[in-house]
């Protein structure tokens, strides 16, 4: 299926960019998984059980590529054939066709367990790329009394976790804009130009439609999102002493948004 955006010209010549398939989900787990490992606060609520966690990330990456709403790309090295970068935005009602058709039928065609979750849209956003380790916060809400999480995770955390990512979401009304939900880069590329290949399409189409772009920043995102013109409207703090014991500090997810450029 062709990109809804001409190939950019920041995309370095060993790259190149396409969309996500079912078929990539093991990749785009591995990727995703490397990419929030560089910084252990960003997976605070996660399972200690490596195996649990990419279950659980390849269930939801098949349920979201399922989902009419998203739109999936990916950035292949050209030599090895690996895939070093991945994207999901959520695209706002009413836009479907200025970001391309939707890949969801010819993507998905396995059998995805569908677990009951309150405002998809509003969870996987979280960011690893260029020098982003993990740059979002999954946004998706876990809503009770079933609730996704990976196995060995603990529950109450989790939904603390998620539920205040939902209730941003709504607070600044992230549907009425594109959703960067989730970029991941793996360590080994940082810094290459993966992750800015990735969005710069897509803040362009934004442009030329005047929307706003919404996404939640992790300590290390936050930087580079400011450079690509979004800038802090809220934020959201988790005090880790009191929550896990494990950390001393306060981690703070940046809520960003930015405006459209005149096109």
């Amino acid at each position: 299926m062709a990109l809804p955006f001409p190939i950019p010209s920041s995309l370095p010549s060993a790259f190149s960019i396409s969309r996500c398939t079912a078929a990539d989900v093991d990749e785009i787990a591995e990727v995703y998984y490397q990419a929030f490992e560089t910084d252990p606060r960003n997976g605070f609520w996660w399972s200690p059980d490596k195996a649990a966690m990419f279950a659980w990330m390849k269930r939801r990456i098949l349920r979201k590529m399922a989902d009419p709403r998203t739109r999936h790309f990916k950035i292949t090295d050209s030599q090895s054939g690996d895939l070093v970068a991945f994207t999901r935005w959520d695209i706002p009602e009413g836009y479907d066709a200025a970001f391309g058709e939707s890949a969801s039928d010819d993507a998905v065609s396995l059998d995805v367990p569908r677990i009951a979750t309150a405002d998809e849209d509003a969870q996987d956003k979280k960011l690893g790329g260029e020098n982003l380790p993990v740059t979002t916060a999954p946004a998706e809400a876990i809503a009770p009394p079933i609730t996704d999480h990976p196995d060995g995770a603990p529950p109450k955390l989790c939904q603390l976790f998620f539920n205040a990512l939902s209730e941003m979401s709504k607070k600044q009304n992230a549907k009425a804009m594109l959703g960067l939900s989730l970029l991941c880069t793996s360590p080994k590329c940082f810094g290459k130009g993966a992750a800015k290949a990735l969005m710069l399409p897509m803040l362009a189409i934004a442009d030329t439609h005047g929307l706003k772009t919404y996404l939640e920043a992790t300590p290390g995102g936050k930087p580079v999102y400011e450079k690509l013109g979004f800038r802090e409207v809220d934020e959201l703090t988790f005090d880790l002493k009191k929550l896990t014991g494990k950390f001393e500090d306060v981690y703070k997810l940046s809520i960003m948004v930015r405006e459209p450029k005149s096109t």
